[in-house]
């Protein structure tokens, strides 16, 4: 049973973000980098990067993290420009919310 609590409320607080990154200059010590801070945030479960694209796909806990903590903490600890690539909201609470 407490299992079940612990899978329902993970998917309930389960989002996914995509984040516009400005100023890598390579696909591995940059990326690298950016995963190393985003990671290492209470609550982000997986931290995609694709160079190619300048993309960040950051998958967290909506109850412990939110998209502008994300941009916060890339634009002030590194010197990349990060901003959210869409303002669709992803998570469970925010698509509700967003119905009203």
């Amino acid at each position: 049973m407490r299992l079940l609590s612990i899978l329902t409320c993970s998917l309930l607080f389960s989002a996914t973000a995509e984040f516009n990154v400005q100023g890598m200059m390579c696909g591995v010590g940059c990326a690298s980098k950016i995963k190393t801070h985003i990671g290492s945030l209470d609550g982000v479960s997986k931290c995609d990067v694709n160079f190619d694209k300048g993309l960040l796909t950051v998958e967290y806990d909506e109850s412990k993290m939110d998209d502008q903590a994300i941009v916060k903490t890339l634009n002030d600890k590194t010197t990349y420009s990060c901003s959210v690539k869409e303002d669709k909201p992803k998570g469970f609470f925010k698509r509700i919310f967003s119905w009203f």
